[in-house]
């Protein structure tokens, strides 16, 4: 199973099918599944990304395995179409079979925290899962993916892959062009910046600056593309335990 799931249809019973009225008002839905196949007799794990090393070691409500006493499965999933009792979604990380216990439906008004935080889990496998992951972040924040989004989402990719170790970097600052909206809200919707905390800035046109961890670098970007212009690296690698 792709970490970030793949595309699926959720299939509702028939005896099930009228609990569906109206549920085309929600453009996304939490999907509960029992994962019947998980083990339940583990109380700690280590993630799959991780080493088998102690200091990785989590305990399962922590994290979001599978193991786990009562192996309940909890997704976020954009439905795409809805056709009688199918749904067909974006992405759904359950295996093919798994059975489907509810389905709740995302309620901007009470679900969204946009001021959230979590400490890392982990880390990409690679340049490209990191940016698979936050091109998915970006487009949940914007709602639509678009060249502008793209290049956001390239530039930090190449910031965090470069200059700091793959890791999710405490206070990042970010200054976006200004007159490019589209970048900023890329931006905002990938690492949670905002203008009114000061983490988000609106400079010169043309260019990117991202700055964390004691690590800088300047963007440029061009009529096809960007280029970086200058790079600071920290004055120390970022910790490898940062789990």
């Amino acid at each position: 199973m792709p970490r970030l799931g793949a595309p699926a249809r959720i299939e509702i019973l028939p005896e099930f099918a009228a609990g569906l009225f109206r549920i085309e008002k929600h453009s996304h839905l939490w999907v509960l599944a029992w994962l019947d196949e998980a083990e339940r007799d583990l109380l700690q794990v280590i993630p799959r990304s991780l080493d088998d090393a102690p200091e990785n070691l989590h305990g399962v409500f922590a994290v979001r395995s599978p193991v786990r006493p009562n192996p309940i499965g909890l997704t976020l999933v954009r439905a795409l179409r809805i056709d009688g009792a199918t749904i067909e979604c974006d992405r759904l990380d359950f295996k093919d079979g798994t059975p489907v216990v509810d389905l709740k439906p995302y309620f901007l008004s009470r679900d969204m925290v946009f001021a959230a935080t979590n400490e890392q889990i982990g880390r990409p496998m690679d340049r490209n899962a990191l940016r698979e992951s936050l091109l998915m972040q970006a487009v949940n924040f914007t709602g639509q993916s678009s060249a502008e989004l793209e290049r956001a989402v390239d530039i930090l990719t190449d910031f965090r892959a470069g200059l700091l170790g793959m890791i999710e970097p405490k206070g990042l600052t970010v200054t976006a062009p200004a007159g490019r909206p589209e970048m900023a809200d890329a931006f905002m919707g990938m690492t949670r910046v905002r203008l009114g905390a000061g983490t988000l800035r609106l400079g010169e046109p043309g260019v990117v600056r991202l700055e964390a961890e004691g690590a800088s670098a300047e963007y440029e970007l061009l009529d096809d593309g960007w280029r970086l212009r200058t790079a600071t690296p920290p004055p120390v690698l970022a910790d490898s335990s940062r789990r």
